[in-house]
């Protein structure tokens, strides 16, 4: 019984292995950095501090530029 027990953890470590191999590390930092460009665009946008020193169009930007990365991710 150890033995098949032996073979399914191997088997379920090297189905792991391929799955994290094909979304590779890149992916969950490409999605978290998407998120804190968009958080930051709000905040240089619509947050008074931020939105009366920043233009506007680098809070757009920065919107623009993490939803891409955050689509990207999805893909």
């Amino acid at each position: 019984m150890s033995t098949n027990m032996r073979e399914q953890v191997e088997k379920k470590v090297s189905t792991d292995t391929a799955t994290s191999a094909r979304q590779g590390p890149r992916n969950p930092f490409t999605h978290q950095t998407g998120q804190v460009l968009v958080t930051f665009g709000m905040l240089f946008k619509h947050v008074p501090p931020f939105n009366e020193t920043i233009d506007e169009s680098t809070g757009e930007t920065l919107i623009s530029i993490g939803r891409k990365l955050l689509s990207a991710q999805e893909s």
